[in-house]
């Protein structure tokens, strides 16, 4: 399971994401940052278009 900073992190970079609500700002660590858990493709704590991995992965390497 993807812990929180991960989370965050691959929201920023991923191409996917969708916010489900309106206040949500792209820094880490906020209150209201872009996270996994605040992105409409996250459900049963897994990202339902399979880009969670894709992005993680891809941070990992640079």
């Amino acid at each position: 399971m993807a812990n929180i900073q991960q989370m965050m992190h691959v929201a920023n970079s991923c191409p996917g994401y969708s916010s489900t609500h309106s206040d949500i700002q792209s820094n880490i660590g906020g209150t209201h940052s872009k996270s996994c858990a605040n992105c409409n493709h996250w459900q049963n704590d897994k990202c339902n278009i399979n880009l969670f991995d894709q992005v993680l992965t891809g941070l990992d390497q640079t």
